[in-house]
């Protein structure tokens, strides 16, 4: 016959369940657990029930530190892992009983399986589970300081090892493209300085033949006409160079200072017209007065960027500018048109995308840029871009929150 007790600390000496239960709840990370009971279950047989009952009080428990139980006290997860803790031992008995009988030793062999798979099972969670993510907390901390040369140890008879060593393949990917990172930084700096030292010239150039067509120095309409048409020219050079300098400098576009203020609104695209036609080509239609929340500046680099866009766009077609006053809406809108092919449909809603280029875009000069400069510029603003296409060309609507 088989005789059971399980045996339990009492509350002041369950030292083991109580550091179980730190252990969980601080390197596991369960919270939520209020309280773990570790009960250790004897079986023994080839004895009598009187001998068993003096070794419930003297060899398997002590009164003064322990409780015993006859069954498992309550939890149908005690039962469970009684149940699993059965199955065991019962294999370890069949063994036993094939080998011609059940020596004395297994029987402290079995008592002692109860405590033992406990900590078995902490052992194994604390090697396999919670020792691997100690170091992938420890190895996270190193990247997020800047740390990417300390490699993470990993061991591939692991559970966790692929685990861990996918981490590690992450701060050697990390590392290559930071230091890719930093050639193009270089390499963009020297370029930005480059181009910035090339518009130095031709601007010398427009400079010198502006002052001299101001001085008189031009003497026939021929030598004046000469004179035009160089600084026409080199205005060429400065705008060409100038779209090479936003290419590298596109990357720093978040670092453009946007200072919203209350301005007055039609002055602000009266000017940006008039800065922008030199040749007559846009009309400047009604312009309702507002008090709008813009940067007077930023706002005319977008105007005037929407105005190149249509000049470049729509060669010789008319273009026209005017700007609404929305009071239910409390939003003023700046609306530009040009009469010309306008964007196909399928273009449309990724139009103002950077790089971005219709398909019949053909081979007109630009990279994509003129929309996305204006509305990433508007949007910082507070406002926003829309395109649609009219009958014919296209139009391009600036919105912006009226001053409160």
């Amino acid at each position: 016959m088989v005789y059971r007790i399980y045996v339990e600390k009492k509350p002041g000496f369950d030292v083991e369940a109580e550091g179980l239960k730190n252990e969980l709840v601080s390197l596991l990370g369960i919270q939520s657990l209020n309280g773990v009971r570790l009960l250790n279950r004897y079986d023994v047989e080839g004895i009598s029930e009187e001998l068993f009952s003096q070794c419930c009080g003297t060899v398997f428990s002590e009164p003064q530190l322990d409780f015993t139980y006859t069954a498992v006290p309550e939890g149908a997860d005690a039962e469970a892992a009684d149940a699993a803790l059965s199955r065991a031992q019962d294999a370890l008995r069949a063994a036993a009983d094939a080998r011609g009988g059940l020596p004395v030793a297994l029987v402290w062999a079995l008592a002692a399986l109860g405590a033992a798979s406990a900590w078995g099972v902490v052992a194994y969670l604390y090697v396999g589970v919670v020792r691997p993510f100690m170091r992938l907390e420890a190895f996270a901390q190193d990247v997020a300081s800047g740390n990417l040369d300390a490699p993470l140890a990993y061991e591939r008879s692991n559970p966790f090892g692929r685990f861990t060593w996918a981490f590690d393949n992450m701060r050697v990917e990390i590392k290559r493209a930071r230091a890719a990172e930093a050639e193009a930084v270089e390499q963009g700096k020297t370029a930005v300085a480059a181009l910035s030292h090339d518009i130095k010239t031709p601007i010398a150039s427009i400079r010198a033949y502006s002052e001299a067509l101001e001085l008189g120095l031009a003497r026939t309409q021929a030598e004046r006409e000469g004179y035009a048409r160089t600084i026409a020219r080199k205005c060429d050079e400065v705008t060409s160079l100038t779209d090479d300098l936003f290419l590298h400098a596109l990357a720093d576009l978040d670092r453009i200072q946007v200072r919203c203020e209350e301005a007055p609104i039609a002055r602000v695209v009266a000017q940006a017209v008039a800065d922008f036609d030199a040749g007559g080509r846009v009309t400047l239609g009604h312009l309702d007065e507002a008090q709008a929340s813009c940067d007077p500046k930023r706002l005319e680099q977008a105007i005037g960027n929407l105005l190149a866009n249509a000049a470049k766009y729509a060669p010789g077609a008319d273009i026209e500018v005017e700007g609404v006053l929305d009071t239910a809406a409390r939003a003023y809108r700046v609306r530009v048109r040009d009469r010309g092919p306008g964007i196909p449909p399928e273009d449309l809603p990724f139009a103002a995308d950077r790089f971005y280029r219709g398909s019949n875009a053909g081979d007109a000069p630009g990279a994509g840029l003129g929309l996305f400069i204006v509305r990433y510029l508007v949007e910082q603003m507070g406002g926003g871009l829309s395109l649609e296409n009219a009958e014919p060309g296209l139009v391009a609507v600036l919105e912006f929150p009226l001053a409160s």
